[in-house]
């Protein structure tokens, strides 16, 4: 019930604040399990995904967010929480376990946010992920949150947003996670529209 409260609540706050336009959402799979890795650039990607996406997500957050009342929501919302900086394999059995279960897994593959045009690179987990469940990747680029709530803020500017789903593809033949992750990567950021056309 919560799920759906925040979901239509959040479509209705987005048409106020966030106009948003979700682009090949027919490349979204209509049943059985999926990763759907995404660049991240805001806070508000995970909403931006959520309210895009004709499948209930499931997302890893940062530990940190797992507290009192907001932490309750997260879980309801169906987010685990995963220990930054280090390996955590918990988080990653408890992806597994939800891909067996034919659920969707919101990843974001450079691991934080990026900000700017600062240098990032793929952290292993997606790429992990993908080769250990064998499950198709849907990569998702995201555009317009970083204007809409920038890093380090708590309130929007009103303004639109984009996503652009790609065709869902499986890692197979990568030589490690690292490989596979970049891979991953370089799919999103192809979706990237060229300046001219944006």
């Amino acid at each position: 019930m919560i799920y759906y409260i925040v979901y239509f609540g959040t479509k209705v706050l987005s048409w106020l604040c966030f106009p948003f336009t979700a682009y090949q959402t027919r490349n979204i799979p209509r049943q059985g399990a999926f990763i759907l890795a995404s660049n991240h650039i805001s806070n508000l990607d995970p909403v931006l995904l959520g309210i895009c996406s004709v499948r209930r997500i499931n997302f890893i957050a940062k530990i940190e967010l797992f507290k009192g009342a907001l932490g309750y929501i997260l879980t309801r919302l169906g987010a685990f929480p995963v220990k930054r900086g280090a390996a955590d394999l918990g988080a990653m059995k408890e992806s597994l376990k939800r891909l067996k279960n034919g659920r969707v897994i919101l990843i974001f593959v450079e691991g934080t946010r990026r900000i700017g045009n600062q240098s990032s690179k793929a952290q292993p987990g997606a790429g992990f992920l993908a080769m250990k469940s064998g499950v198709p990747v849907v990569p998702v680029y995201v555009q317009g949150t970083n204007q809409v709530m920038a890093p380090g803020t708590k309130f929007f500017k009103r303004g639109p947003v984009f996503a652009t789903f790609g065709e869902p593809f499986y890692v197979t033949d990568a030589s490690s996670y690292e490989q596979a992750s970049q891979r991953i990567l370089d799919k999103i950021y192809a979706l990237a529209p060229s300046p001219k056309n944006f």
